[in-house]
């Protein structure tokens, strides 16, 4: 005999199932049964173990399997949007005919359609004219399906989807605006040597500027600006608890120069960067300046790189001056953003 017999007893050919949890099968007795087993002429052969029912093993399993076509019918009934969203509605409590239109955006026959087939699924009641509820049967189904759900792989990699989706459209919005504001054009600075000149105090770039200029004009440093061009950065950046922050100027000199008093002679590297140009005097008077503390210009710019294909660079970022002679209300800059491929 296949399978597993627990607490039975076969008589010839004819198994006697007794289950040890029940005492009495048909309403007779184990004795009784056994006694018109043998009083038939059956002895007893053996005694093997009773199978444990499909019920016991997986009561999901045996209910799904049993009444299949009724859930079936029920789980069809969800298989729509609008009903959905009928159902999810009057999780909140009763509602009537004109509120669930106005949920749903249907017409009068569409939504009757579906109210009709949700209440012979045994999901709704229907209360009184035009009133609807969630049965108690509907509002466990619904909750139970919702709670499933929320807690599922699948739920869990649609949302993943999304938000990567989000992200890209996001981005490409933000590179696309930041692209089409800004004009930038990538430069390559070869390595130079450089004579500079730092100053720290309230007013470092008017300072620092001075002290570059007294020395670099009487050597003419200043008559070719192509050949000898002037840099400027922040050394060290401005803080909130400190009215003194740093400036630091370059020119670019001859191999030779030799550093002298407070000017110092550098060799810098050069390096690849993102080049943009911006109207001092209309930086210093912007909001912007004026709530955060530095140029727009080095955010759109920041902006930029982050949006485009090159990654941020470890040179030196710099500030170039068109003209190092003009006047504050005159001054353009080209603003170096360090970049690398």
């Amino acid at each position: 005999m296949a399978g597993s017999l627990r607490g039975a007893k076969v008589y010839g050919e004819v198994p006697l199932i007794v289950m040890k949890r029940n005492s009495a099968i048909l309403g007779l007795s184990f004795r009784d049964i056994r006694n018109i087993f043998m009083i038939e002429g059956y002895p007893p052969l053996a005694e093997v173990d009773l199978p444990m029912s499909d019920e016991k093993q997986d009561p999901d399993r045996s209910t799904l399997l049993k009444f299949d076509g009724d859930i079936a019918a029920v789980l069809s009934s969800l298989s729509n949007r609008r009903r959905l969203q009928i159902l999810a509605s009057l999780l909140g409590g009763p509602r009537t005919f004109r509120d669930l239109r106005e949920t749903t955006n249907l017409g009068k026959t569409a939504l009757a359609h579906h109210l009709g087939l949700l209440v012979r699924a045994g999901l709704l009641n229907r209360t009184g004219r035009g009133h609807y509820e969630l049965t108690r049967d509907g509002s466990g189904i619904l909750r139970s399906v919702a709670a499933s759900y929320a807690t599922s792989r699948r739920r869990r990699e649609l949302e993943a989807a999304r938000m990567a989706a989000h992200i890209r459209r996001s981005h490409t919005k933000r590179r696309e605006e930041v692209m089409k504001e800004l004009e930038v054009r990538i430069v390559r600075l070869e390595p130079m040597r450089v004579a500079s000149v730092r100053a720290i105090s309230e007013s470092p770039e008017h300072d620092a500027w001075e002290e570059m200029r007294a020395w670099a004009e009487p050597r003419g440093l200043l008559e070719n600006i192509e050949k000898h061009p002037v840099f400027g950065f922040n050394n060290p950046d401005p803080s909130p608890d400190q009215k003194e922050y740093g400036y630091e100027f370059w020119i670019q000199v001859e191999p030779e120069m030799e550093p002298e008093g407070n000017v110092q002679v550098k060799e810098f590297a050069g390096g690849l960067y993102a080049v943009t140009e911006c109207n001092l005097k209309e930086e210093l008077e912007s909001e912007f300046f004026e709530k955060e503390g530095y140029l727009e210009s080095w955010k759109k710019i920041a902006d930029w790189v982050k949006s485009s294909a090159y990654e941020f660079g470890k040179h030196q970022w710099l500030e170039k001056s068109h003209d190092p002679g003009a006047s504050e209300e005159e001054l353009v800059l080209d603003l170096y953003c360090p970049i690398e491929e």
